[in-house]
């Protein structure tokens, strides 16, 4: 199994991506930082513009594939450069 990893800063909003459930919304002045679940996994994002979502809604995610990291889920070693 692989596994994809995202950076919080490189998540993006959009109306075809990714559902995920929000759990938490934390505006933090210049940031807002969102705890979600995606795929029954716990992420974080973190987005300049406000979020206008509450706690048990879905928001919709992408990433840009170039920002994107593959791992082997079980050695943990990087499989992208």
């Amino acid at each position: 199994p692989t596994v994809y990893g995202v950076r919080p800063e490189h998540f993006q909003l959009s109306g075809e991506g990714w559902p995920a459930r929000v759990n938490v919304i934390e505006p933090t002045g210049s940031a807002t930082q969102v705890l979600a679940e995606l795929a029954g996994t716990p992420i974080v994002c973190a987005f300049r513009e406000r979020v206008s979502a509450r706690p048990g809604e879905t928001i919709r995610l992408t990433a840009d594939p170039a920002l994107v990291h593959l791992f082997d889920a079980g050695t943990g070693g990087r499989l992208s450069h």
